[in-house]
């Protein structure tokens, strides 16, 4: 929190800003007239200011998009000190209607900022969850494919993340992995479950293919086994799955 206290003068009256509560109540009180006045004359000491995740979330949320941008913009490489952890990018994207202020804040963060931020699978994917349009490939590609292996420790994490994709970009994903490297991740039947409930059907089946019948039956351990995948198949993934496996497919 900030102890310095600074000035800031709108139509010849002058007021003191130390903290993003007093921020906030400020803006309000101008109710977006002078708002721009306000965070240029506080932008050597926003950083300070705003302070924390929650200062940040807070500012940003009486603000128009033009201003959001701006903002981010003047944090610049403070933004990632004042975002902290990966459950306040969460929070904040959640938070953002405007797919080019995300643009804003996730290419500010840039490729350390968000390497910084996100150290697990389940805290990408909940950081993708909250991404429009392109965002998420913005994300993806920023992190780049060697973090992305590093993150991932199995079928698990990586069916996190292919919950937060649509289908488009879960084959973008994939591609850069790279088949080998998703092969790796498969440890287990509940890897394989979780993966196979994630991916489309065809996408499913693809997996599958890369995959022998012992392979499988490795994976799979036993009769009971393929009970416990079976419900999370689909009825076309089923069909497929039993046909390698030389089994019968199970009726609900």
């Amino acid at each position: 929190m900030s102890t310095t206290a600074y000035a800031i003068t709108i139509d010849d009256e002058t007021v003191d800003i130390s903290t993003a509560a007093e921020l906030v109540v400020a803006l309000d009180v101008l109710q977006g007239q002078h708002d721009r006045a306000v965070l240029g004359q506080l932008r050597p000491h926003l950083a300070e200011v705003i302070a924390g995740p929650r200062g940040l979330y807070a500012t940003l949320k009486v603000l128009v998009p033009d201003d959001q941008k701006y903002v981010i913009h003047a944090l610049g490489a403070d933004l990632v000190n004042v975002v902290q952890e990966a459950g306040a990018l969460r929070d904040i994207l959640a938070m953002l209607a405007e797919p080019d202020v995300e643009v804003q804040l996730i290419e500010t963060l840039g490729v350390e900022g968000l390497r910084a931020l996100i150290g697990t699978a389940e805290e990408l994917a909940e950081v993708l969850e909250w991404v429009y349009g392109d965002c998420d490939q913005l994300v993806l590609n920023l992190l780049g494919a060697a973090f992305l292996k590093h993150l991932l420790q199995n079928g698990y994490d990586l069916s996190l993340i292919l919950h937060a994709l649509d289908h488009t970009s879960q084959q973008k994903l994939l591609d850069m992995l790279g088949w080998d490297s998703v092969l790796l991740l498969v440890h287990d039947r509940r890897d394989l479950a979780y993966l196979l409930r994630a991916l489309p059907s065809e996408t499913s089946k693809h997996l599958l293919e890369h995959f022998t019948k012992d392979q499988l039956w490795n994976l799979i351990r036993d009769m009971r086994g393929w009970r416990y995948l079976y419900n999370y198949l689909e009825a076309e993934e089923a069909a497929y799955l039993a046909k390698v496996l030389e089994v019968e497919e199970y009726a609900q």
